[in-house]
C-alpha cells in the first residue's frame, strides 16, 4: 500500500467514525501532546466513511495543519481495517496508535516513546478504565485467549494504544490482513510469536469525552467471538523471529 505520510521518525494513526463531538479537543491533545513534542512526526487519520461532520472538521484540521493527513473511505469498512489500513501507510520508524475517543490520556504518551529503547512494541495498559463491565470482561476475555497462544501474560492486549516500531509491523503484514477485524489483537500476538520485544507501559485512561460507544453488549459479544476466530487462524500463520 503506498505511503502517504509519515517518513520522518513518527506517525500517529487515528480512525474515526463518526466523532465530530470530540475532534477538536482530540486533535488539539494529538499536537500538544505527540506532534509538538516529537520533531518531525505526523497525524495520519482515516476517517470510515463517517455520516456527521467528521470529514469537514478533518479537512479543515488538514488544511490549517500539514502535519495532518485525512484518508476517506469510500464506504464504511469498519473499525479494525481502518486501523490496519492507517498503520501501513506511514514509513515513518513508529507507529502510534490511538483511537478518536480521547479516552486515553495523551500525557502518558511520553511513558510509551521513553521504552522505545528497548522495544519493538509498547503496550500502553489502561489504568483505572472508565468502561462499563462488559468492555471490561472482553479485555481479560483478549487476555486470557492472547496468553493461551503465546504462553505470556499480556495485561492488555487489545489495547487501541501501542507504539509500534515499522520494522515490526511490515514483518507481521502477513498475520495482520487487510481486512483483520482486531489487528490490535493480532499485531500483540504475532509480536510475541516473532520474538519481538514487547513491553507493557501503564497510561491513564479517561472518561469519553462525548457520546457513547456503538459496541453494546449483544454487538460486543459477536465481536468478541469473531476476535476469536480471528485470532485463532492468524495463531496458525507462520512467523519468523522478527531477528535472527
Amino acid at each position: 500500500m503506498r505511503a502517504v505520510a509519515g517518513q520522518g521518525s513518527l506517525s500517529v494513526v487515528m480512525p474515526v467514525y463518526n466523532e465530530a463531538a470530540n475532534l477538536a479537543a482530540v486533535l488539539a491533545q494529538v499536537r500538544a501532546g505527540v506532534l509538538d513534542v516529537v520533531p518531525g512526526s505526523d497525524l495520519i487519520v482515516v476517517d470510515d466513511h463517517s455520516t456527521d461532520t467528521s470529514a469537514e472538521l478533518l479537512a479543515e484540521a488538514a488544511a490549517a495543519d500539514p502535519r495532518i493527513t485525512v484518508v476517506t473511505s469510500a464506504v464504511n469498512r469498519g473499525h479494525g481495517p481502518s486501523v490496519r489500513d492507517g498503520w501501513y501507510r506511514s514509513d515513518a520508524e513508529w507507529v502510534l496508535s490511538i483511537d478518536s475517543d480521547g479516552q486515553v490520556d495523551l500525557a502518558s504518551f511520553g511513558r510509551l516513546w521513553d521504552a522505545r529503547g528497548d522495544a519493538d512494541l509498547v503496550l500502553g495498559v489502561r489504568v483505572g478504565r472508565h468502561d462499563p463491565l462488559h468492555r471490561r470482561l472482553v479485555t481479560a476475555a483478549t487476555r486470557a485467549l492472547a496468553g493461551l497462544i503465546v504462553r505470556r501474560r499480556l495485561t492488555d492486549a487489545n489495547t487501541p494504544f501501542k507504539l509500534m516500531r515499522h520494522e515490526l509491523l511490515r514483518h507481521l503484514d502477513d498475520v495482520v490482513a487487510p481486512g483483520a477485524f482486531a489487528p490490535t489483537v493480532l499485531v500483540v500476538i504475532g509480536a510475541t510469536r516473532a520474538r519481538a520485544r514487547v513491553v507493557e507501559v501503564p497510561v491513564t485512561q479517561l472518561p469519553r469525552l462525548h457520546g457513547r460507544s456503538t459496541l453494546r453488549p449483544a454487538r460486543l459479544a459477536r465481536a468478541l467471538a469473531r476476535c476469536t476466530r480471528e485470532t485463532l487462524r492468524a495463531a496458525r500463520v507462520p512467523v519468523a523471529p522478527l531477528r535472527s
